[in-house]
């Protein structure tokens, strides 16, 4: 059985896929580092631990999709 966190991100995916979505892993990033800095106040030392590693994950996966 799939996650339920995991199976909304696939739901959105394939809503994304359905809408013609353009968007990439930079948007990504961009929509993260915004929410990420409107929540900043609320956020643990671990939450951003966290939260910079997924950054990471995409920065980096954006970077090996355009090289």
């Amino acid at each position: 059985m799939i996650h339920p966190l995991i199976a909304l991100f696939q739901q959105r995916a394939e809503i994304l896929d359905m809408q013609g979505s353009k968007a990439t892993a930079g948007d990504a990033i961009g929509m993260l580092a915004a929410w990420i800095e409107a929540n900043q106040d609320r956020l643990t030392e671990d939450d951003l631990a966290v939260l910079g590693e997924i950054g990471g994950l995409l920065y980096r996966d954006g970077l090996r999709r355009r090289g």
